[in-house]
């Protein structure tokens, strides 16, 4: 049995690999014995939105079927990605792929243009001013790195419309009367209120956006003050993003059990809400 068929889940978040790179035995406890989110998680989600207010254009669409959320999502990064031809950046950009046979869904941040090619970035939110630590950014270049796979196989068309529709059923599914009448009043042209039309749209205008950055980037910014902390930008080449994504992989294909934080990493349990009760790894050496 592998992971998905354990934690009960039908594809694998973007999120999920970066907490691989924090602690794999965490991200695994929080599908099992359920997400404890704290007050700083919640501050950062408040920064996100804010931002994507600032760049994406408000789309109001209350759905009431499945059918009518994939539809929404699709629509609203379509209309995002429209906004990134004219305003040079976007946020919020739902981007999904396949990994070994896995579905693999995130949601880019931000995607700005830049000297004719466009850059990848991931925003995170801090206490402090304080720069994270080194094992703190390899959990958040995890996360920009598979956005930069899959956005790259997304543009390539290795991963396409076709593919994306028979893995999530699109042309099973209709969207609800009451939805079709949010889109008219959206002004929708009906040529394009069809889940497969939406589809057909979303990869095509992520296929026009251009050439790639080889560059790719992290924002840092204070979840008080929302003031920039700084700025961390670093290259990565084909091996380390196949390295990278291979050894989340292992886990999900049911190759080995969830990881925990090694021994001079323990310092981070002190920071876990699972620590010395649903996760005793290092609780008998606390106070080493």
């Amino acid at each position: 049995m592998d992971a998905l068929q354990r934690l009960n889940k039908k594809s694998i978040r973007a999120t999920d690999i970066a907490a691989q790179y924090w602690c794999e035995k965490q991200m695994e406890l929080n599908y099992l014995e359920g997400p404890k989110i704290r007050k700083e998680m919640q501050k950062g989600s408040e920064i996100h939105e804010e931002l994507e207010h600032e760049t994406n254009i408000p789309i109001v669409l209350q759905t009431k079927s499945y059918a009518d959320f994939m539809y929404k999502s699709l629509y609203t990064t379509y209309m995002a990605l429209e906004t990134l031809k004219e305003n040079k950046k976007s946020r919020e950009l739902l981007v999904y792929g396949n990994l070994s046979k896995y579905r693999i869904v995130g949601k880019i941040d931000e995607l700005k243009t830049s000297n004719e090619s466009v850059i990848i970035i991931e925003d995170k939110t801090r206490m402090s001013n304080n720069m994270p630590s080194e094992a703190q950014k390899k959990s958040h270049k995890a996360q920009v790195i598979l956005y930069k796979k899959l956005l790259s196989e997304i543009i390539s068309g290795v991963y396409n419309e076709d593919i994306f529709s028979k893995e999530y059923g699109i042309s099973r599914l209709a969207v609800t009367k009451e939805f079709e009448r949010q889109l008219d009043a959206l002004e929708v042209p009906k040529s394009m209120q069809g889940l497969s039309e939406i589809t057909d749209k979303f990869f095509k205008s992520y296929r026009s956006i251009g050439k790639l950055s080889d560059t790719l980037m992290i924002r840092y910014i204070n979840q008080y003050t929302h003031d920039l902390i700084n700025k961390y930008e670093f290259k990565v080449g084909d091996e380390e993003v196949n390295d990278t994504i291979n050894f989340a992989l292992k886990y999900w294909k049911g190759e080995r059990e969830a990881l925990p934080v090694p021994f001079e990493e323990k310092w981070k349990c002190d920071y876990c809400a699972f620590f010395g009760k649903e996760c005793k790894v290092w609780f008998p050496q606390r106070t080493l």
